[in-house]
Formats: C-alpha cells, structure tokens, sequence
C-alpha cells in the first residue's frame, strides 16, 4: 500500500492520474452517447467542460514536471479547483433531477433518440434541429444513482485523492530541494 501512495505523491504521477482518468470520464461519457444513444441534456454538457480543463491541465503538469514542480502543484490545484466545479455542477444537476429546485434555461424538452440510417447530410440536419433534451429526466440509472449522481461521485473522489496526494507530493519536493 505504501507503493503505491508513494506512486500518487509523484507529482508526474499525478498529473499523469489526473489526465488518464479525466479522458475515461469523458470517453465513457462520448461512449454512451454514441454508442448507446444515450443523450446528454444542457447540463450534462456543462459538466464535461471541468474534464477537458483536467485533461490539459494534467498534461501539461506532466510536461513541465521536471523544470518546474512548483508549476506542476499549481497546474494540479488548478485542476482540483475544476473537479470542484464539476461537483457543484452535478450536485446542481441531481437537486433538478430530483425537482428539487428549477432547472437551468436551455433545459427542458422531451428526450430523442438518434434516427438510424441517416446520411452524413441528414444527420447534421438533424443534430441542428434535434430536441432539447429535458435535464429534469436522468438518461440512464444503475443501481438507482444517475449518470449525474456517479459524475457527482468521480468529481468527489478525484477532487479529495488529488488534493491529499498533490499536498503530499509537494511537501516531499520541497523536503528533497532542501536535501
């Protein structure tokens, strides 16, 4: 177990971590999307922006790395901060899942589903003419959560693992440059 923590303290290693798991989250969302037509409402959408900001932040903590680990810790943080959002956003999306509070404008609308056997030309006609989708009806539920309830999950636990393991990793940057 040690090993590993030691593994996660690596500020390279961590980045690398915040970046690979950050492209599952969004691939596993396209996934559904386009590949089990499973269709994301306005704040769904919204909710993918924090992992593409993860994405290049952790790449490019990745690569300046060895120059800089203050600048890979900042670039880290900044990439908390985004989960962060990420977990308000989706705590936002189940209140209105659960009619809790209203949804944002530009949500509402009845769920679509893809056509099939449309050509290229038909499909962006469609997909610029394409229903809103109702951010009020989850896509998909397993095990009674939601895809925004398991987003809301991720974000939490990247959010927390990432913080806990860039302190510590920092620390042992600073204790080695002291050495």
């Amino acid at each position: 177990m040690n090993k590993l923590l030691d593994y996660f303290c690596d500020l390279r290693n961590l980045a690398l971590f915040v970046a690979g798991m950050s492209i599952l989250a969004l691939g596993s969302a396209l996934v559904m999307q386009y590949g089990f037509n499973i269709l994301p409402c306005h704040m769904c959408y919204l909710q993918r922006k924090p992992y593409w900001a993860t994405i290049a932040l952790g790449i490019a903590g990745l690569l300046v790395a060895k120059k800089s680990p203050r600048a890979t810790f900042v670039m880290i943080l900044l990439a908390v901060a985004a989960f962060m959002a990420n977990i308000g956003m989706s705590a936002f999306h189940i209140g209105v899942e659960n009619s809790w509070w209203k949804p944002l404008e530009g949500c509402g609308g009845e769920g679509a589903t893809v056509p099939e056997g449309l050509t290229i030309e038909e499909l962006k006609e469609w997909y610029k003419n394409r229903p809103i989708i109702d951010c009020r009806v989850p896509g998909f539920v397993l095990f009674g959560i939601s895809l925004t309830g398991y987003n809301f999950l991720f974000s939490t636990f990247m959010a927390g693992f990432t913080l806990i393991n860039a302190i510590q990793g920092y620390k042992r940057v600073k204790t080695a440059s002291k050495t």
